[in-house]
């Protein structure tokens, strides 16, 4: 998870401001990334559950007696207060292959990804999904996302919060952008291990894990636009099952 500060070094680097002219328009996206920078997380977490809600509305959300909510709800009623995180679970039903989390804890699973996985490699993508949140992945992204928002300059200039001036449609785009910006290698590799590590806890197979990296690697899916390299994930996990096995 990004620092404030740390935020603030990588883009300043990526503008150029640490050397040579600087332009007016890199001033202003200088400026917008120190105000998204010293948002409180509790403000981007708020925003972030108007973000989901946009999304919810959009999006066709499974019925409760539907046998997708029904199978979600089974499988993740373990799972909601699951670090201390305030985790929320829903089926978008689409034969899209995917699932997502954003930083209020929601967690989405998308019913063409439930069609493909067996509970237990199900319950592997979703333990990845809490990763992300309970790492501040998740943040990092909304963070990121609103610094480089027009919505930012009109909360500054009403001396509002960032959800407060952000119509439905810019709240839709936000999300959009932060469900589609990449991970990192190494927040990928921190969210299979929190997975693993989470059907560990609650004595799920984990080998439905790599077998879960081996399915979504098998094509092309949309959750591997945001989360790439299943093949060498996959091998991780196993190296990992390996040591475990070793030390017994």
């Amino acid at each position: 998870m990004f620092t404030r500060f740390a935020l603030i070094a990588v883009v300043f680097v990526s503008l150029g401001l640490l050397g040579g002219c600087i332009t007016d328009k890199q001033l202003s996206a200088a400026g917008d990334l120190y105000t998204a920078a010293t948002i409180s997380n509790e403000e981007l977490i708020e925003l972030s559950r108007q973000m989901r809600a946009v999304g919810d509305k959009e999006n066709k959300v499974a019925a409760k007696n539907s046998k997708y909510a029904k199978r979600l709800a089974r499988l993740t009623d373990r799972f909601k207060k699951e670090d201390g995180l305030d985790l929320n679970f829903k089926v978008y039903i689409t034969p899209e292959i995917n699932a997502n989390a954003t930083a209020d804890g929601s967690v989405r699973v998308y019913s063409g990804l439930m069609d493909m996985m067996t509970d237990n490699e199900l319950l592997f993508v979703i333990g990845h999904e809490i990763g992300h949140v309970a790492d501040g992945d998740s943040l990092d992204k909304v963070r990121m996302a609103y610094a480089s928002s027009g919505a930012i300059k009109a909360a500054s200039a009403a001396n509002q919060g960032a959800a407060a001036v952000m119509n439905t449609a810019q709240l839709g785009d936000l999300l959009y952008a932060v469900l589609n910006a990449q991970f990192s290698q190494k927040q990928e590799s921190d969210a299979d291990a929190y997975g693993y590590n989470l059907m560990k806890k609650h004595k799920i197979d984990t080998k439905a894990a790599v077998s879960a990296l081996e399915k979504l690697g098998g094509g092309s899916t949309e959750i591997m636009s945001t989360h790439p390299g299943s093949a060498d994930r996959a091998k991780a996990i196993q190296k990992m099952i390996d040591a475990d096995k070793a030390k017994k």
